[in-house]
């Protein structure tokens, strides 16, 4: 089988959850014999790896426009040496044109839903989320409207997603669900940056974590919120916030004044990334808005408690007060209440991240979504 997989975001150039979840599958499905060629953004094109990476200057909002035309642009030339079978597009775009093949395109969300949930938020506090609400979230709108109607199979990592995606009008005898999946083994064989709790004036099991894009969204505020009111008590517990978004000037404003909220920027390293989860005392991902979140999956492969919201896809994975905890969104008190019995209870976080690391061995490996993504792809064919 030939396939040409399509995603603006990529390895090692990750943005969030997709393009991680991009480099597993392609990575997999080339395990299983599957001829992959992926065309991504960047600045070198490594044809050795079947990796074609487009130069593309990174325009705000209109970025996506301009990738998806130089990409079915080279997707033509590309097939005409490779005769693909199909083409499996990462996230909804603006396809301007049939690629003539059979069409399977990923959804890690929805547009329509991620607008109502910032009109409900604090999305309009700064103007790039203004922007997101006027722009962003209107072209997507119809971003997913014409990729759901060109699309022969949809995937998508959860039923919630689903329900989300009639606003489409959609063939529902199109989507599929298949759970995003990790390899347990990617974070095991490497080794922890031994230097990194010093550079931070960290201690082990004394902070909390929470890691990903800095977007209202995430609910990232509402956190801060809760670790200003645990700081009045545990005076040496941290609060780490790693990723990088336009919501971090806003989050940086509102946590000046508290002690021990430390922001690390964008981590582009697997060995700090796994050096974070496994020192911390638990992640937390208070999301007003999710789909199925990757970083639930990095902490519970590295055995950590997850506090999260309850939220979209979230309740497949954590299940509450076995592996961590749910909260409702926007839930201040609930997330301090959660951390603090983390806090009081190392036999609780020990167990919990014991309960974690089984279920995601067990039910949301690479292996399972690589299989499910193949029934996919041989429905087509």
């Amino acid at each position: 089988m030939k396939v040409c997989f399509i995603s603006y975001e990529y390895p090692p150039r990750n943005l969030g959850g997709a393009g991680t979840y991009a480099g597993l599958l392609v990575e997999g499905l080339k395990k299983r014999g599957v001829d992959t060629c992926t065309i991504t953004v960047g600045e070198k094109t490594d044809s050795d790896q079947k990796t074609y990476r487009l130069s593309l200057r990174d325009t705000t909002y209109i970025r996506r426009v301009f990738f998806i035309s130089l990409a079915l642009s080279l997707l033509d030339k590309l097939n005409g040496k490779h005769k693909f079978d199909l083409v499996h597009f990462n996230e909804p775009h603006i396809v301007t044109r049939s690629p003539k093949l059979p069409m399977v395109c990923t959804f890690h969300g929805t547009q329509l839903h991620e607008l109502e949930m910032s009109l409900q938020g604090q999305s309009l506090l700064n103007m790039e989320g203004i922007r997101d609400v006027l722009v962003k979230n209107p072209v997507g709108y119809f971003s997913d409207i014409i990729t759901c109607r060109m699309s022969d199979k949809i995937i998508g990592p959860c039923p919630d997603l689903i329900r989300l995606l009639k606003y489409c009008f959609v063939d529902m005898k199109k989507i599929n669900i298949v759970p995003n999946g990790i390899d347990p083994g990617m974070f095991d064989k490497i080794t922890c940056d031994a230097t990194l709790l010093d550079k931070y004036t960290l201690d082990k099991e004394s902070f909390v974590l929470y890691m990903g894009r800095l977007y209202s969204l995430k609910g990232i505020h509402y956190l801060i919120r809760a670790f200003q009111k645990l700081k009045k008590e545990y005076k040496k517990l941290k609060l780490v916030i790693a990723g990088t978004g336009n919501f971090e000037p806003y989050l940086r404003k509102i946590a000046k004044d508290t002690k021990d909220i430390i922001f690390v920027g964008y981590i582009d390293s697997m060995m700090v990334k796994k050096s974070l989860y496994e020192n911390c005392l638990a992640v937390v991902v208070p999301s007003i808005y999710e789909t199925f979140p990757m970083v639930v999956l990095e902490a519970m492969v590295c055995s950590k408690p997850v506090i999260a919201s309850n939220a979209g896809g979230i309740p497949i994975i954590v299940k509450h007060g076995e592996n961590g905890f749910l909260v409702k969104p926007r839930d201040v008190g609930g997330i301090e209440t959660s951390i603090i019995r983390l806090c009081e209870d190392s036999e609780l976080r020990r167990k919990m991240g014991i309960i974690g690391r089984r279920l995601v061995e067990e039910e949301f490996s690479v292996d399972k979504m690589v299989s499910g993504t193949l029934k996919v792809y041989e429905s087509l064919l």
